[in-house]
């Protein structure tokens, strides 16, 4: 059979795209294996989704036995973890999703950059340097639902293009339109401006056919999560989304996340590209008179609903989608402008890529490639020390890899997995000095693992501390490099502290324990 030359052509940019995607996905991952020694996770989130895995797979939606939360943002994610729950084979579960996300996003990016018909050289230069500038590696690397989400958002969009193009609705369009909400609810601007298009087309039943097949199911998860004396929304997002982040005057969460948001080179360049969209939807005549218009319209809206109610960094996975939407976009757009308006799109494609590139390239080597060696210095050693050692309830503010595959019970103070703790923190005027005291001891709580500088004002006056886990060069943390140890009450205090001198001398190379004083 023999290929046209168009298909030819998109076959080849979508290979080639997929290519350079996972062999810098691969470059990644060995190189933070030589840092770390092991392989691992980048961060503590992944092992959140598994734990929630292990939880489904064993009839409860939560991290632990019989007590309902939602400590996972995606409502897809964590069922796709849900094979091999309970053994070790889950732990690559994460990888093989992200493989298949990463391998994705650099095919639909490919057909992208193939549908926009520019001079072959050009062609080649933007399937190659577009994934690595706009980081489809470096989400891929953080292993959680991203590339997935990416991979559906630039299926809307081709979904849209054909759509407008050919007057057809493509499966593109349906898997798009469908997917990214379950992927992420940053999803349904999208899916629902996709919608809105369809709508002014005409196509009015497939508008709302695929509008109700997008919200039914984020409604129906909403009602799941009420059902189970949960909020509609899961506990990471209203915890990400209103919690101060202890610094500066106290402002509604939403506009903290906004000044958050624009203080950022990502944020500044989503706002910069969604308003340039709606800029050229309404002054280039060319797109105008094929009605290609409305494209940029509903991905110019939906970048700015994420910059306003969607977050921006950590790990730079947040915006991801977005931007390959909004820059995708602006390539397919090229060849239907006139030469001034061409010029001016080239360059702002031009310095956006630039720009993200060197952002998210400096971000990679200073933090992200570290990330799997401060997890395995500080999260593993503690999850193992829980597990191993202490084999009791324990308190925490890094949930996941204490948690997953954990018979004992784990309370979180940050709130993910535990309601009672996000809802102590968001009390109004702030939660109460010592107020973790109470949580943990309903648990039966024996040992807390938190960052001091975090969580000080949980510490109850009966919790004895213990010491600290630290680490040498401590790049690549999140959150803090020392972890406080403390004891519930008194009459634990002996017993953990003959356990931590013996798990002290089987830390790894980089790690440390300092035992504190008696009494302090």
């Amino acid at each position: 059979m023999t290929l046209s030359p168009a298909r030819e052509n998109a076959l080849g940019c979508a290979a080639l795209s997929a290519f350079v995607s996972l062999a810098a996905f691969a470059g990644l991952q060995l190189w933070a294996a030589v840092l770390a020694g092991v392989f691992e996770y980048p961060l503590d989130d992944v092992y959140i989704h598994m734990a929630m895995a292990e939880g489904i797979a064993s009839g409860t939606y939560g991290v632990n036995p019989g007590e309902a939360s939602s400590a996972a943002s995606s409502i897809l994610y964590p069922l796709l973890l849900v094979p091999f729950a309970g053994t070790e084979m889950q732990r690559w579960m994460p990888l093989l999703w992200n493989i298949v996300g990463v391998a994705a996003v650099g095919v639909l990016w490919g057909l992208v950059v193939a549908r926009a018909n520019l001079s072959r050289v050009v062609t080649v230069v933007l399937a190659i340097v577009g994934p690595l500038a706009l980081n489809v590696p470096g989400v891929g690397f953080a292993g959680m639902e991203h590339s997935l989400h990416a991979a559906f958002a630039l299926a809307c969009l081709l979904g849209l293009w054909i759509f407008v193009k050919e007057d057809r609705i493509s499966a593109l369009l349906v898997i798009g339109v469908i997917g990214a909400p379950l992927m992420r609810l940053e999803g349904l601007a999208l899916s629902g401006a996709a919608c809105g298009v369809l709508l002014l087309r005409g196509r009015i039943a497939a508008a709302f056919g695929l509008g109700l097949a997008a919200i039914l199911p984020v409604l129906a998860f909403m009602g799941f999560l009420v059902s189970l004396g949960l909020e509609p929304l899961p506990g990471s997002i209203i915890a990400k989304t209103q919690l101060s982040t202890g610094n500066g005057p106290e402002l509604p969460g939403f506009v903290r996340a906004i000044i958050e948001n624009i203080q950022k080179k990502p944020g500044q360049i989503l706002l910069a590209l969604s308003f340039f969209s709606v800029l050229i939807a309404l002054a280039v005549q060319n797109l105008r008179r094929e009605r290609l218009y409305l494209v940029f319209w509903a991905i110019g809206l939906a970048g700015i609903a994420h910059f306003l109610g969607g977050r921006i960094g950590w790990m730079n996975r947040y915006e991801h989608y977005i931007l390959l939407v909004l820059i995708g976009g602006l390539v397919l757009a090229l060849s239907h402008m006139g030469p001034v308006w061409r010029a001016v799109t080239a360059a702002a494609l031009v310095l956006s890529l630039g720009v993200l590139g060197d952002t998210y390239a400096t971000s990679l080597a200073d933090r992200s490639v570290w990330g799997p060696r401060a997890i395995h210095l500080q999260q593993a050693q503690m999850a193992r020390f829980a597990k191993d050692y202490a084999q009791a309830p324990v308190g925490v503010n890094d949930l996941g890899w204490v948690t997953w595959q954990n018979d004992q019970y784990v309370f979180d103070l940050y709130g993910l997995g535990s309601p009672s703790a996000l809802a102590e923190r968001m009390r109004p005027g702030g939660p109460q000095p010592g107020w973790g005291g109470p949580l943990v001891a309903q648990h039966g709580v024996r040992l807390v693992m938190i960052y001091d500088s975090w969580f000080a004002d949980a510490v109850a006056p009966t919790w004895q501390r213990l010491g600290e886990l630290t680490m040498d060069n401590p790049r690549g943390t999140v959150a803090d490099w020392r972890v406080g140890f403390y004891a519930t009450a008194p009459e634990y205090a002996p017993e953990l502290r003959e356990k931590l001198r013996a798990f002290a001398q089987t830390l790894p190379a980089d790690a440390q324990f300092t035992m504190a004083e008696v009494g302090q």
